[in-house]
């Protein structure tokens, strides 16, 4: 690769870093202006729409808390 591919996969690296950065503090903002009960309330949504990864995040939670949990 030359050293002009290399800059350029570079900044556009950095750019997606930068876009994603963004798009974080924008989310976090819209979350922080919520109450509790509507975080509550949206994630009770969000888990009947994805049921599949509902189950999936709560499968890989519960090995990951009992792998800990065994170790001590």
């Amino acid at each position: 690769m030359t050293q002009d591919g290399s800059a350029s996969v570079g900044d556009a690296a950095a750019r997606k870093v930068r876009e994603f950065a963004e798009a974080s503090r924008e989310k976090l903002d819209e979350i922080k202006k919520k109450s509790l009960e509507e975080l509550l309330h949206d994630t009770k949504e969000w888990m009947k729409a994805n049921p599949g990864k509902t189950l999936v995040g709560a499968l890989a939670a519960g090995y990951i808390l009992g792998r800990l949990l065994r170790r001590r």
